[in-house]
């Protein structure tokens, strides 16, 4: 027997299968019934969390449970420590302070210029009181009076710097009207000094009329040597420096420490030259052109004068070493500077015989040294240090015969 044909839309069992969707139960379509448009779901957003391993909570099989959070952005989550921080302090930003730049302003008196002003009052008290002691021996030293009862030799001693020639002066003078004194020994250790009171002891050694006889010590320079040419003869000891003929001329100016001090000298004036060498500023170089053209005229003073002493000697040897340097008595005595060499005693030795006095015994003997009385021993030696301090800050500039490097 033939099968019939099977309708499609009968199952195997007889079943009869529902028509396809939009068809009537005749397998025509049915227009009336309009299928629902299907809603497309939207894709999910992406998630870090897509691929990875479900969560062990998580059932397999079952649908992941809606998350509201889908589609919207990622929370980002703060790394989490272990260990809190510590509080970190503040950073604390440095202020900045704006300081007008303006002219330099002067330290405080009190603070900057008060040293240096106790310093120079301090010199300038020592240098007082030591004038003040010579001033109150100086009375002391005039009423003494140094004469011999029989012929005999005075000896005049001139040492240290010299500054003051009175009391020598006085000395020469009593000595030549003392007729028991036949000869006149000078014992100079002596760098020099001062030019007016070495030109005065000069005149008055060239007014003394009997033999005069110079004995060199240790030093005899530049105004010690300027007094021993009045001498008949010159004795020093081979190693005795004398020579240094020249002038110099010496001041202080403190004019950069005084403005670092904030120190300031005022000076009114009736020219322009009137405060030259002054220590409040600097000097000018007309200035030092007519303080040069001073020191040149008087040093032309003092080539002349030993010319006149050293009569021996031409103008052109006395120039020749007359440009300030020294001279060991050894190399004085070959070029003409001095006579002989030896000490003290050869010396008084010599003016003994040129006194006429007997040699077979010793001559009577004088000394006079500007510190015959108690209280001029007394505080001349312990102020002698000092003269030096005093001549280089006595007030204006100083013209000296004298070889004392630094002062």
């Amino acid at each position: 027997m033939s099968e019939e044909p099977k309708d499609p839309q009968i199952g195997d069992a007889g079943n009869v299968s529902p028509p396809p969707e939009g068809r009537g139960d005749d397998g025509m379509l049915d227009l009336s019934a309009t299928p629902e448009p299907q809603k497309k779901e939207a894709a999910p957003a992406s998630d870090p969390k897509i691929g990875a391993e479900p969560a062990s909570d998580q059932k397999i099989g079952a649908e992941p449970a809606s998350d509201p959070k889908i589609g919207a952005e990622p929370e980002t989550k703060a790394p989490t420590l272990e260990k809190p921080l510590r509080p970190q302090p503040a950073l604390r930003v440095p202020k900045v302070r704006v300081v007008e730049k303006s002219e330099p302003k002067s330290r405080s008196f009190f603070l900057g210029g008060f040293p240096l002003v106790i310093l120079i009052l301090g010199l300038l008290t020592i240098g007082s009181c030591h004038y003040t002691v010579n001033e109150f021996t100086a009375g002391f030293n005039k009423i003494s009076d140094n004469s011999l009862s029989e012929p005999g030799i005075a000896v005049l001693i001139i040492q240290g710097e010299i500054f003051s020639t009175e009391w020598a002066i006085e000395a020469v003078e009593r000595f030549n009207e003392d007729d028991n004194v036949k000869a006149l020994v000078i014992r100079i250790d002596s760098p020099g000094g001062a030019v007016a009171p070495c030109q005065e002891l000069y005149e008055a050694l060239n007014k003394f009329k009997k033999p005069k006889i110079v004995s060199m010590g240790s030093i005899a320079a530049s105004g010690g040597y300027y007094i021993a040419v009045t001498a008949d003869i010159i004795f020093a000891n081979r190693g005795t420096i004398t020579g240094s003929i020249g002038v110099i001329m010496q001041a202080l100016e403190f004019s950069e420490a005084m403005e670092k001090f904030g120190v300031k000298g005022i000076v009114i004036k009736s020219g322009e030259f009137k405060d030259s060498g002054s220590p409040f500023r600097a000097m000018r170089p007309d200035e030092m052109e007519v303080l040069q053209s001073m020191v040149m005229n008087v040093y032309e003073q003092f080539v002349q004068d030993v010319m006149a002493g050293r009569s021996l000697m031409t103008e052109e040897a006395v120039r020749a070493l007359a440009d300030g340097r020294v001279y060991s008595g050894e190399e004085a005595r070959m070029l003409g500077l001095v006579d002989q060499l030896g000490g003290l005693s050869d010396a008084v030795r010599h003016a003994q015989v040129l006194a006429k006095l007997p040699l077979d015994k010793e001559p009577k003997i004088i000394y006079e040294d500007g510190q015959s009385s108690f209280f001029s021993q007394l505080f001349g030696e312990a102020f002698s240090f000092l003269e030096p301090v005093k001549s280089t800050f006595t007030p204006g500039i100083t013209m000296k015969f004298i070889y004392l490097p630094g002062l």
